[in-house]
């Protein structure tokens, strides 16, 4: 079920009365869901908790923690204990991220690796719009690296020259800075939407961590040129890294400078669909996960 399914993504109205009541369909569609559920695959540690609300008929589920809810929260005070419910009530927990491994097995020790995953199938063609742009595929977020961000949005407005056009969401809290660095702010679209966007793109630039999520997977199962500050973590499976243009602000700068000339031969030097296709397409974990789903449904 996508996140607007589930439950309201607008702001709640000053009447509380109005406010609760709008919660109404949103919680008659998830129990009509769960009646004929077998097995539910939560995503996200706090969403366990639309599980247990009045009415809801009780199911087993895995869980997927995907980032900032075994990295930050399930350390917060404020957060913790409702973290650590949702995956002591899961028959399964995966990490979504290389770089919350250590955490998420000290949460569940059986905490098992799958990445975040695209839906290959779904993304648009790669084609380039006849202006060069580059698009910063994250929020503008200190979880994405953004002091970072920022400085390279402000290199790279004052490299790439007039006609390059730079690209970023109107998202997170440092989307006014973007804008000031010279960042062209995208107002926030639909999923499809935004992959037309992304498929439009000369160069995509990843966030500033040593870990990437799924924007930056989606660009590379695109084909797209991918750049990225500093080095990126291991995969906990098999070791590889993405294959990115990446190193110091500088080394970034004047790679993605480079890439514009000739988008479609850096994109085949790099490798970066064949890389990630087989490692996030989703498709690649149907019979691994309906097996899991089996086993959960018989216990």
């Amino acid at each position: 079920m996508p996140p607007e399914q589930v439950r309201p993504m607008a702001a709640a109205p000053a009447n509380p009365v109005v406010a609760r009541a709008r919660f109404v369909p949103y919680v008659a569609r998830r129990a009509a869901k769960l009646w004929t559920t077998d097995v539910v695959h939560v995503h996200y540690a706090t969403s366990a908790r639309l599980l247990r609300e009045r009415g809801m008929p009780k199911r087993p589920y895995a869980l997927t923690l995907h980032g900032t809810d075994i990295r930050k929260q399930w350390a917060d005070p404020h957060f913790h204990d409702e973290i650590q419910r949702a995956i002591d009530g899961a028959a399964h927990v995966f990490y979504a991220n290389n770089d919350t491994a250590d955490n998420a097995v000290a949460a569940r020790p059986d905490a098992e690796f799958l990445p975040a995953l695209v839906d290959a199938a779904s993304l648009p063609a790669w084609q380039p719009d006849a202006r060069p742009n580059i698009l910063f595929v994250s929020r503008w977020d200190e979880d994405k690296g953004m002091e970072r961000q920022l400085s390279l949005a402000r290199q790279l407005r004052r490299a790439a020259g007039p006609d390059v056009r730079i690209l970023g969401l109107n998202w997170g809290p440092g989307a006014g800075r973007a804008a000031e660095a010279g960042v062209t702010l995208l107002d926030r679209m639909s999923q499809e939407e935004y992959h037309r966007v992304m498929s439009a793109a000369h160069v995509a630039v990843g966030q500033a961590t040593n870990n990437f999520a799924t924007s930056e997977f989606e660009a590379l199962c695109m084909g797209l040129p991918l750049a990225a500050v500093g080095t990126r973590l291991p995969r906990p499976d098999d070791g590889s890294t993405p294959p990115v243009l990446e190193g110091t602000e500088d080394d970034v700068v004047a790679q993605v400078l480079e890439a514009l000339n000739d988008p479609r031969a850096c994109a085949s030097t790099l490798g970066g669909s064949a890389w990630a296709l087989p490692r996030y397409d989703a498709a690649a974990y149907v019979d691994r996960l309906e097996d899991l789903y089996r086993g959960i449904a018989s216990r």
